[in-house]
């Protein structure tokens, strides 16, 4: 006798594990996250799996599911918070541009790496370049992945301030100038008191790179 059910309808396959890979997307990211603030509370010492655990109110199976050791989490935490800091850039600059003058590009472009450079993210970037000084196995896992991050830093900025094209060298030197100078001004802020003198020197990084854009187009 033939069956009085119904045919199954069709459905689409993909669905499901497109569902999957966005749970299992959202997890990782929750883990990384809870990650960086281990580092930004507590320092190197205290990006613990257990700690991370706690952060991230997780199970050691997801945990274990994403990362398989400390080493894994680490590797994984320093691409997240080089790419995070990178997308928090090109995001709030072009938020704030508002039109195409080099001039205003460029001091829109340096208020954004210098707001950057105060996220949780850039923090836990210190703590693990701080860390790596003295721990090989850290420094072989950050050292060339912050390399292969400036290369791409650098041709996303070009992409996002084309302003510069043709004069690459320039403005990787303007790029630099500006990253020592804004490290140096985030490490001692708390020992230059007056707001006034920190804007001083802000002002003269800008002044600085629209001179470099000068010459670069001169």
């Amino acid at each position: 006798m033939a069956s009085s059910l119904p045919a199954p309808l069709p459905h689409d396959d993909p669905a499901p594990p497109r569902w999957q890979q966005r749970k299992a997307a959202a997890t990782r990211k929750l883990i990384l996250d809870a990650a960086t603030d281990c580092l930004v509370e507590g320092g190197y010492a205290r990006l613990t799996t257990v700690e991370v655990l706690k952060q991230a109110n997780v199970s050691r199976g997801a945990m274990h599911h994403h990362f398989t050791s400390r080493a894994d989490l680490v590797s994984a935490l320093i691409h997240h918070v080089l790419h995070k800091r990178l997308e928090r850039f090109l995001s709030d600059y072009l938020s704030a541009l508002k039109d195409t003058d080099p001039a205003h590009a460029i001091a829109v472009a340096t208020d954004v790496h210098w707001q950057s450079m105060k996220t949780p993210e850039f923090t836990a970037f210190l703590e693990l370049v701080m860390a790596a000084r003295t721990d090989p196995e850290l420094s072989a896992l950050l050292v060339p992945a912050t390399r292969e991050f400036e290369r791409t830093w650098i041709s996303e900025v070009e992409r996002a301030i084309p302003h510069w094209s043709g004069a690459s060298d320039q403005m990787l030197l303007a790029n630099d100038v500006a990253a020592a100078l804004h490290l140096g001004l985030l490490i001692n802020r708390p020992f230059i008191e007056d707001p006034a003198r920190r804007e001083a020197v802000r002002d003269t990084l800008v002044a600085l790179v629209k001179d470099l854009f000068a010459q670069s187009k001169g």
